[in-house]
């Protein structure tokens, strides 16, 4: 049988966060605590407040070692901040060159997770690995492939002269049909 290991002092301080919390989880745990040192078994506790045999255990052995410090809930980073770019403005990206953009300083002119990966970190300012990258593109069903050489230009018009030209070759097609 595992309890809360308490003495006088810790059972002030107990008392004292119990009575001033207004957070209920909080004021869960160090009910947990204080029932558990007044010698009610795991069992019980994880019936009466319906919390698995393994958390009461887990809380116990945390305010053991460190006190009421360690049964409190470490913040976490939280999940990484979406990028807000569209499925066209990444295909608008990878049909550029890498190495137009200054701040990622290389001289590639195909596009690898490595360079996007670094791309987001220094231009939407959101750390991402590779492999998320890669599910990034699956997910918006964006096909990855082997790089090939793509032919891009500094201007900033070329998308619009691209795009013309693509469609004067789409109505050539139909003329000759």
């Amino acid at each position: 049988m595992i309890f809360a290991q308490t003495d006088n002092e810790k059972m002030e301080l107990l008392q004292t966060e119990l009575s001033s919390t207004k957070d209920l989880k909080w004021y869960i745990r160090l009910k947990i605590i204080q029932l558990s040192a007044q010698g009610l078994s795991v069992p019980k506790l994880a019936k009466q407040f319906d919390v698995s045999k393994a958390t009461i255990r887990e809380y116990i052995k945390r305010y053991n070692s460190g006190g009421l410090n360690a049964l409190k809930r470490a913040n976490s980073k939280g999940r990484r901040p979406k990028i807000a770019l569209t499925k066209e403005q990444w295909e608008e990206l990878l049909h550029q060159s890498p190495c137009q953009f200054d701040k990622l300083n290389t001289n590639a002119r195909n596009w690898t997770q490595e360079i996007l990966s670094l791309y987001c970190h220094e231009y939407l300012k959101v750390k991402m690995n590779q492999s998320s990258i890669c599910m990034l593109l699956k997910r918006m069903k964006i096909k990855w492939n082997r790089g090939k050489l793509k032919v891009t230009s500094p201007d900033p018009l070329y998308t619009v002269k691209r795009e013309r030209v693509d469609e004067l070759k789409k109505s050539q097609v139909r003329n000759i049909e």
